[in-house]
């Protein structure tokens, strides 16, 4: 379901209520360290934090460039857009993400995808949520990917100091991989999944804080064919115009396309700069 994006420097996150809105913003990412993940979970439940986001319409814009040259000649450009409108019941985020990168000659990464989401909070602890996305990813073989889902998110736990939330939603996925080669070229498949997921945050110190997100995704036809996501990410505030942020993922997908690897992980350090 969510996978962007695991966009590092998230558009509010451990920013509490306290300290102000945050207002429309532009976020230009130096990106220090990347081993990019590539199983099929997307992560956006931290790139919004709705106990420090402002009401009405917020948004954002990230940018990353990695360019080598010499011996490894390399450029890799990774883009991103993100907005959210809030009211005290209805919620309205969205992300569109891209990344395109040569190494070489060779291309070695090209990616884009759009996802969109809708909240209504019926009381302090529960919500319903419904969301769309599609998808492209040509080193995870995938010409399309769409999917649509809903289910109630729970608000377990939420202080200044720590939240712990809980969603559950059922999601119908449609993929069609590329033609290429490969045993399974050109493969369609319609497929129902429960999407669950448990994020938590806790503030370490002022300005620093822990957001931990897992993912659990079994195809509900044959539970045995299961994705999983797991994100830790600590960002660090120094001031209003900086963020410091490292974040490690791990993913898993029991039933990937072929030559594409069932375990993968990302690890990503980040400085920030709002606007």
């Amino acid at each position: 379901m969510e996978d962007f994006i695991s966009l590092v420097p998230r558009l509010a996150s451990g920013r509490r209520a306290r300290s102000g809105p945050v207002g429309p913003w532009l976020l230009v990412l130096v990106l220090l360290t990347s081993v990019e993940a590539a199983a099929q979970i997307v992560n956006v439940q931290a790139l919004f934090d709705e106990a420090a986001s402002p009401m009405g319409v917020s948004g954002g814009a990230e940018l990353s460039l990695d360019w080598r040259t010499g011996s490894n000649e390399m450029v890799v450009v990774r883009g991103a857009v993100l907005g959210q409108w809030r009211t005290e019941k209805h919620t309205l985020l969205g992300v569109v993400r891209g990344e395109y990168g040569h190494a070489q000659d060779t291309l070695i990464t090209s990616r884009f995808l759009e996802h969109a989401r809708y909240r209504y909070r019926f009381t302090q602890w529960l919500a319903g949520e419904t969301f769309l996305q599609h998808e492209l990813d040509a080193f995870r073989r995938l010409r399309l990917r769409g999917l649509v889902g809903a289910g109630p998110r729970f608000t377990l736990w939420s202080t200044e100091a720590a939240s712990l939330i809980l969603g559950v939603a059922g999601m119908l996925e449609y993929e069609q991989l590329r033609n290429d080669g490969e045993p399974d070229a050109g493969q369609e498949r319609l497929d129902p999944r429960l999407s669950s997921y448990v994020m938590g945050r806790v503030e370490l110190m002022k300005n620093m804080n822990l957001v931990e997100t897992l993912y659990v995704q079994p195809r509900l036809t044959q539970w045995s064919d299961v994705r999983v996501l797991n994100e830790t990410l600590l960002t660090v505030e120094p001031n209003e115009r900086f963020i410091f942020s490292m974040g490690f993922v791990l993913t898993y997908d029991a039933a990937p396309p072929a030559t594409v690897s069932r375990f993968d992980t990302q690890l990503r350090s980040s400085v920030g700069v709002k606007f």
